[in-house]
């Protein structure tokens, strides 16, 4: 017979897990089926910093640029519309399509493909930078790191914005932090540290490429930025 405190540990084991699919059934329905509510969702948990903690990329980009995970395209546009050459790439068809008409009623190009950062649909050395805002788990799947490397070209750079911090602290900021915890993703509550270090920025490294994280101001907020560079 299973030891009381021994059944209690596996019980609690299985929960957190059936807790943490659920999670992540919820986001995938929130990138598609739910895709209409994205922009609105970005504001209230960013406190309306959303697009502007993504643009803190924009002085790190240069070149034929590939953002991973477009999303409804708030950086797209900002892209196409300073002139970059960039192609924005998602998994979700309802992402794209907002994507699209963002950038149509702007009057600016369309490059969006469909597709997976673990199978990227482009040849190697095809990319000056790489970039990805606030990414989900899939930015650490080992096939993900590989790709990067593969279609950046030598001396190329990934640009990853991978969270950002609260200027403020507050009973709003105090709500938002429960949330995301709920959520099982970092709050932005949480305080700037040292410089950071990052489970993405290991996995970079161990591809062979030249990493340095560091918290990039940003108004009273602060962007926690993954910067990897292969060899040129």
């Amino acid at each position: 017979m299973m030891p009381v405190q021994a059944y209690n540990a596996s019980f609690v084991t299985r929960l957190q897990r059936a807790y943490q699919q659920f999670v992540r059934w919820g986001f995938a329905r929130f990138y598609r089926e739910f895709a209409w509510t994205y922009d609105t969702v970005a504001a209230l948990v960013s406190g309306g910093q959303w697009a502007n903690w993504g643009r803190a990329a924009l002085p790190f980009l240069a070149g034929h640029t590939l953002e991973l995970g477009c999303g409804t395209g708030t950086l797209q546009r900002t892209l196409a519309s300073t002139g970059h050459s960039a192609i924005g790439l998602d998994a979700s068809p309802q992402m794209l399509k907002r994507t699209r008409n963002k950038l149509c009623q702007a009057g600016l190009p369309l490059r969006l493909v469909r597709g997976v950062a673990q199978s990227l649909p482009f040849s190697s050395a095809s990319f000056d930078t790489i970039v990805a805002t606030f990414p989900t788990e899939y930015i650490l799947d080992p096939a993900t790191v590989g790709e990067l490397e593969r279609v950046l070209r030598p001396g190329g750079r990934a640009v990853i914005v991978l969270a950002a911090t609260f200027g403020h602290d507050g009973m709003y900021q105090r709500v938002l932090d429960l949330l995301y915890r709920l959520t099982l993703q970092r709050s932005p509550r949480q305080p700037v540290g040292p410089a950071p270090e990052s489970m993405l920025g290991r996995a970079l490294q161990a591809q062979g490429l030249a990493v340095r994280e560091q918290w990039v101001p940003l108004d009273s907020h602060a962007i926690h930025l993954v910067l990897a560079e292969g060899s040129g």
